[in-house]
């Protein structure tokens, strides 16, 4: 008898399936604040502008400096693609070494134009740093757009 007893105790009480309506209240809010987190994050077309550049101008510095350093002309060559560094050995234009003077691509949401209105540019540092070809290089993106400047000084700045 006791047997039966025990049982009937065990079936009495019937178990929980599933979750309660605050635990489900709780991941919510959690996801919630997870995807926020997340969007936020997401760089905008404004700041892929903005970065690029920034590192655009701080690159044509260091060429500018590598040109006074060395005392060889030094050309960055820009194309719809991307750009890259080249300086003077021997008479002949050879890529510029280091990480920082690799070949760099545009971004896909990047688009670049010259000031001068052609598809291609190119800028020129002699061996003190002055620029006999100035340029302004115009980067866009949706609605963002930013101007690098060279003036025929060799000096760098964004707009």
């Amino acid at each position: 008898m006791r047997i039966f007893a025990a049982t009937a105790k065990a079936q009495a009480r019937p178990r929980p399936n599933g979750f309660t309506l605050v635990e489900l209240m709780v991941v919510l809010a959690i996801m919630a604040l997870a995807a926020t987190a997340v969007v936020l994050t997401i760089p905008g077309e404004e700041r892929t502008v903005r970065s690029e550049a920034d590192r655009l101008a701080a690159r044509l510095a260091a060429a500018r400096d590598v040109a006074v350093i060395e005392g060889r002309s030094v050309t960055v060559n820009f194309a719809p693609s991307g750009y890259g560094f080249e300086r003077r050995i021997s008479g002949a234009w050879q890529p510029l070494p280091g990480r920082a003077f690799e070949r760099r691509n545009w971004p896909g949401d990047v688009h670049f134009s010259a000031g001068n209105g052609q598809g291609a540019a190119r800028i020129l540092f002699d061996r003190v740093g002055v620029s006999p070809t100035p340029q302004v290089i115009i980067l866009a993106g949706g609605d963002a757009r930013e101007v690098v400047r060279v003036s025929a000084t060799g000096e760098v700045s964004r707009d």
